[in-house]
């Protein structure tokens, strides 16, 4: 069922579940990043920090190699150069587990960005579950960072034995020089150490960072289905989202019926299209279009002026232009004042005539 449910995830994880991956405490990090980061931390000790710092030590110590005799042993004599000593000795691992301590933090950093979080601080007591462990230790992952291991062990043993055969056979002609001098040749050994450890490390870095990030995106791919759902939930149920469309359409049109009765002249298609208009030429510069609709909704506006004697007027032409160009509570525009003018004055005339019928 698992080995299903993997292969059914084909897409590509969303932003949302990034986000959430994020917050859970689960981001691609790869620890040869860190290694390389330690390595570079380590170069900048050697190369830059390690002569001043190696020069100070020498300074303390140098009355202990080249001049024993002189350290006077009455009084606070001793105790003050073993003193001298030791403060320089603590000054300089303070300021080179400083360096790597940073260097370690910017190895995460450089990955994750500024990133804090207490997820991975909760107890999770299925971690001690014996079941549990076994498949840890033998999942793919553990037996793909076990093959990485041995492989980068391997390669840094066989580039070390290259390394260090010729340093071997040189060594030997150091031993009766001066210290400086061997120091410096150590110093020098010890950078180009590092710089082929860092070109190597570089590799592998790049490489499991890669890797990394491969394999944290197929964790976090999603079904179809899950898309879906997804979508659903940061968009709304289509379904309800029609459903309350349709709400707000059926409380509009009932509103929009209302007004029906005020209408002084509704014009028509005369079944498929209907427009009503009222005019007050001492509140209004020109007709306003109260209600609008085709078929039933036309049919429906109809029914209302008839149940409240509003005129009906056939022009089909000028009731499918007010349709498709004016809004409900909008006014006409100018282009139609002639023909609607006509239509109102039509209207007025009849009511005029009702009005004075003789009875």
């Amino acid at each position: 069922m698992a080995e299903q449910d993997q292969d059914q995830k084909t897409e590509e994880p969303s932003s949302k579940r990034l986000d959430e991956a994020r917050e859970r405490g689960q981001l691609p990090v790869s620890r040869e990043v860190a290694t390389w980061t330690l390595f570079v931390g380590a170069l900048l000790v050697i190369a830059y920090l390690g002569p001043p710092m190696a020069g100070d030590l020498l300074a303390s110590l140098r009355v202990f190699l080249e001049a024993p005799h002189e350290i006077s042993l009455e009084g606070q004599g001793l105790q003050t150069a073993l003193g001298s000593v030791i403060m320089h000795v603590g000054l300089a691992s303070v300021l080179v587990f400083g360096v790597m301590f940073v260097s370690a933090i910017l190895g995460t950093m450089l990955q994750t960005g500024f990133y804090t979080t207490t997820e991975r601080l909760k107890p999770d007591f299925t971690r001690v579950m014996p079941n549990k462990g076994l498949k840890r230790l033998f999942s793919k992952d553990s037996i793909a960072e076990l093959i990485k291991s041995i492989v980068k062990l391997v390669v840094i043993s066989v580039i070390m034995v290259f390394i260090f055969m010729p340093l071997i056979k040189t060594l030997p002609f150091y031993a009766g020089h001066d210290l400086v001098e061997t120091l410096i040749f150590t110093h020098g050994k010890a950078v180009h150490l590092i710089i082929i450890l860092m070109l190597i490390v570089t590799i592998i870095a790049v490489t499991d960072l890669v890797y990394q990030r491969m394999t944290y995106i197929q964790s976090l791919r999603m079904t179809k289905q899950e898309v879906k759902d997804e979508y659903k939930q940061m968009e709304g149920d289509p379904m309800i989202k029609s459903r309350l469309r349709g709400i707000r359409l059926e409380k509009a049109r009932k509103r929009m019926m209302a007004q029906v009765p005020k209408a002084d002249v509704i014009i028509t298609n005369p079944t498929h299209y209907a427009v009503a208009l009222q005019y007050d030429n001492t509140k209004m510069a020109a007709p306003v279009v109260l209600a609008k609709g085709v078929d039933r909704v036309a049919q429906r506006i109809r029914e209302v002026a008839e149940e409240h004697a509003v005129p009906l007027v056939s022009n089909p032409p000028l009731a499918r232009a007010l349709y498709d160009t004016v809004d409900i509570d909008e006014a006409i525009s100018p282009q139609h004042y002639r023909a609607v003018a006509e239509v109102i004055s039509y209207v007025y005339k009849i009511k005029k005539k009702l009005v004075t019928r003789p009875t």
